[in-house]
């Protein structure tokens, strides 16, 4: 038994949502520790003269970064750290205000203020200069092969370098996934773009007096930009088919946060109505399952009787599927299609910001920090297994191993995804329940 036990620790008992805030963390190696302001969705690390020296987006939301050096890092080594060129910054304090923490630096003429909010991946960069000066951004760490936009002033599509009068720069990892530098100027800036070293270089000229931008790092995603208010920049994202489903999907769940005023009420809406659209598909695919669970010992005889005349073998399966009138593929088709929009769904929902709870759980956008919602995905797993395999044990044992796999992976599921996945498997039980009786009281006539 003891060899089950630290599994098991590890299993049940994941990192504690973290405490947002200022930390002092040597997180690149140098012996020196930077400050770093610790969000829900990234920790992003100055040096004491005010240049970023890490900006690490998280893969789970609200959970600690343990190793810096294995986290996703947006500044690339190699290139020169981002912050006001030429210029000896110092820090004057790093506060905590109005769910945002802020960083103050000063020197040679020169005031930088960070505005760093805990629930969002854009930051607010404000300048006060007493002569022009220019700051220096580049990335992005995770390829050589970065995408650079450039979208200047009275232009409509971005180019990928270049320089002028800039409404944003951008750096991705990827066309469209992966992460994403985004510098959006208060009012346009003159700026240059270029790809150096395997990164991305980006200079903006700054005028005297007061400048301010907007500095978004984080995950490359339709959904991400929406909530941010950036899907609108021209270029910046151009979704696909399945882009397209998303936006439908968000603004159908807004319509359904907007007529009940809770998104997790609005969350259950939209689980719905996708589950009902796909009751079809669904009903044709629970029914062939069903059906070939119910033939499963048949099949597991002809294998064995047969097992040395593959040929024979055939010819009784298909004897058998015809006389009870069973297609063995007629549940893959329907699967196949329902499958891509479930997980648009999913997506949709892991990736949007709520900053509102529901029931028992403080933030949807969050893990459950009661754990309460992981414990439901078990109990309606296992009520899943049970009534698909009817009474096969072999194919409970399989399923049972399978999900309980994914656990730990829900422990760290926003709540909201693990709130969608439990009701859309209730409507799947439900939906399996009564094709189940449909099909017993058919074999009892």
């Amino acid at each position: 038994m003891k060899r089950w036990i630290v599994p098991l620790l590890l299993l049940l008992a994941p990192a504690l949502a973290l405490k947002a805030g200022w930390r002092e963390v040597d997180t690149n190696g140098d012996g020196t520790p930077e400050k770093v302001a610790v969000t829900n969705l990234m920790d992003v690390a100055f040096a004491e003269d005010g240049r970023i020296v890490g900006w690490y987006v998280k893969r789970f939301k609200g959970r600690e970064i343990r190793d810096y050096a294995r986290a996703a890092n947006l500044i690339r080594p190699g290139l020169p750290s981002p912050g006001l060129a030429g210029i000896a910054l110092k820090a004057e304090d790093f506060t905590s205000e109005d769910g945002a923490l802020v960083a103050r630096f000063s020197g040679e003429g020169a005031r930088v203020t960070w505005r760093i909010p805990l629930e969002r991946y854009s930051a607010t960069l404000a300048l006060e200069l007493n002569a022009p000066g220019e700051l220096v951004w580049s990335g992005i760490g995770g390829t050589d092969r970065p995408v650079t936009k450039l979208l200047l002033e009275g232009a409509n599509a971005p180019v990928p370098a270049g320089e002028g009068k800039a409404r944003y720069l951008a750096m991705q990892t990827k066309a469209k996934a992966g992460f994403a530098f985004v510098l959006v100027p208060r009012a346009p800036l003159a700026a240059k773009l270029e790809l150096k070293n395997g990164g991305a270089v980006a200079r903006l000229a700054l005028p005297a007096g007061k400048s301010e931008l907007r500095v978004y790092g984080g995950q490359n995603e339709l959904v991400r930009y929406h909530v941010e208010g950036l899907l609108d920049l021209p270029g910046l994202f151009t979704p696909n088919v399945w882009g397209q489903l998303s936006l439908g999907l968000l603004a159908l769940m807004e319509f359904f946060y907007r007529l009940s005023g809770n998104w997790g009420v609005a969350i259950l809406l939209l689980t719905l109505v996708v589950r009902l659209l796909l009751w079809p598909l669904m009903h044709q695919q629970f029914k062939a399952m069903a059906a070939m669970q119910r033939l499963k010992p048949y099949v597991d005889e002809i294998n064995k009787k047969y097992k040395d005349d593959p040929e024979k073998k055939n010819q009784e399966l298909m004897k058998l599927y015809a006389e009870h009138k069973v297609n063995p593929a007629a549940g893959c088709l329907p699967m196949f299609i329902q499958l891509p929009i479930l997980f648009v769904l999913w997506r949709v929902i892991a990736n949007y910001e709520f900053g509102q709870g529901f029931l028992w759980i403080p933030d949807l956008a969050l893990p459950d920090p009661y754990y309460l919602l992981p414990v439901l995905y078990v109990a309606v797993m296992i009520a899943q297994t049970l009534l698909m395999s009817q009474g096969n044990k072999e194919a409970i044992r399989q399923s049972l191993f399978m999900n309980l796999l994914f656990v730990y992976l829900v422990l760290q599921f926003p709540s909201g995804v693990t709130l969608y996945w439990v009701f859309s498997t209730l409507i799947g039980l439900l939906q399996q329940w009564m094709i189940n009786r449909q099909l017993a009281a058919g074999a009892g006539g």
